[in-house]
């Protein structure tokens, strides 16, 4: 086991079941008495399962929310092995990610895996949405299809196969009834994102190669390079256009 703490994160919008996961994967994923720090992201409505998790011997909740491009959250009093970061459901990706590299490498933790859990049904009746899933997707190892009782075998398939033409490393599960086949095999932290954004890459000689020209893992992140005005090259739709006001 590292040394260091694993850190692990959690991507979806409000009502996708990002809680009753989490909850499936620390009771299933996590060996019995380890300590888990869960980052809880301030000003979301109450869930189901907010009570289950925080009533788990092993772990301590620590609120927090995305300011300025940065991790900021409570008083940490715990010495955890597992960190779990639910990302604010309206927020962008991108921003997240940025946040989490920074605030893991000033922290000197691991980055585990990277997941995100789809609300299906909300992703059916919204497509226009689809550029914020996909920004999610290429951080993520792991793509965890929930809130599935309103959409068909096809729609899941063809959501699936867009990203397997795309050459998507990352695992597609399904999730039946707030519950993931093998909360282990969630959690291994073996690398399966399309970004090399969190990656410690080795240096090679560029031998004067620019911009277009450089290898893939030379290149800046799509979602992260900014241009000089300070704006993101690709900036991703806010989610906020097609989340319903509760």
């Amino acid at each position: 086991m590292s040394e260091s703490p694993i850190v692990y994160l959690i991507y979806g919008i409000p009502g996708s079941g990002r809680r009753e996961v989490l909850f499936d994967l620390i009771e299933g994923g996590v060996a019995p008495g380890s300590q888990v720090l869960y980052f809880k992201p301030e000003g979301e409505a109450a869930a189901a399962h907010d009570e289950q998790i925080e009533a788990l011997d092993n772990v301590s909740v620590v609120p927090w929310q995305l300011k300025d491009g940065k991790v900021a959250h409570g008083k940490i009093t715990a010495a955890p092995e597992t960190i779990l970061f639910i990302a604010p459901g309206d927020s962008d990706p991108a921003d997240v990610a940025e946040a989490l590299q920074n605030w893991s490498s000033h922290n000197q933790c691991e980055l585990g895996r990277i997941l995100t859990v789809v609300h299906s049904s909300f992703l059916m009746a919204e497509p226009k949405a689809q550029a914020w899933f996909d920004a999610c997707i290429h951080f993520s190892d792991v793509v965890l299809l929930n809130r599935r009782e309103e959409v068909d075998n096809k729609w899941v398939q063809s959501f699936e196969e867009r990203y397997r033409k795309l050459c998507y490393p990352c695992r597609f599960i399904l999730v039946k009834r707030g519950r993931v086949p093998n909360p282990p095999e969630v959690l291994n932290p073996e690398a399966r994102r399309l970004s090399l954004f969190f990656d410690t890459l080795i240096p090679i000689e560029e031998d004067g190669l620019e911009g277009d020209e450089l290898p893939e893992d030379q290149k800046p992140d799509k979602y992260i390079e900014r241009l000089e005005s300070g704006q993101r090259a690709y900036p991703v739709p806010d989610i906020r256009k097609w989340l319903k006001a509760e």
